[in-house]
């Protein structure tokens, strides 16, 4: 999915804005690091949290010891879980009412997974703010 494809998904579930951040690489291809990504990702407040499991047809990906939650799909579109909800102004931006995961928190969440996907993201975001200069 392009940006413009990630927007228009979130628009048509009409999720609350203000339970939910765009994490990881959708939020990378809505800041102009990637160019697609194959699914959104997205964390949420433990309340809503609770309200996607009771209200769309969920389908479990895994369960995440350390944080002891499912980590859940819905329509194999949206990945959610709780784990990388923050309030820290300095973790986000608005974009278009839409909490967007900010550049330096996405690399500071890929660092911290280290699977090979996620380094090859952070070359992209090296690169992009090599840019940026």
């Amino acid at each position: 999915m392009n940006k413009a494809e990630i927007l228009n998904k979130l628009n048509e579930y009409n999720f609350d804005t203000n339970e939910y951040i765009v994490i990881s690489s959708a939020a990378l291809v809505i800041q102009g690091v990637k160019e697609e990504t194959k699914d959104i990702d997205i964390s949420v407040t433990p309340k809503y949290y609770k309200y996607l499991e009771e209200n769309y047809n969920c389908e479990l990906e895994r369960y995440d010891e350390k944080n002891n939650i499912n980590i859940y799909y819905i329509d194999d579109v949206i990945n959610f879980s709780t784990n990388y909800y923050s309030e820290d102004k300095d973790d986000f931006i608005l974009l278009d009412g839409i909490k967007i995961q900010s550049i330096s928190s996405v690399t500071r969440l890929k660092n911290m997974l280290n699977r090979p996907k996620d380094m090859k993201d952070i070359e992209l975001i090296n690169k992009f703010l090599e840019k940026s200069k």
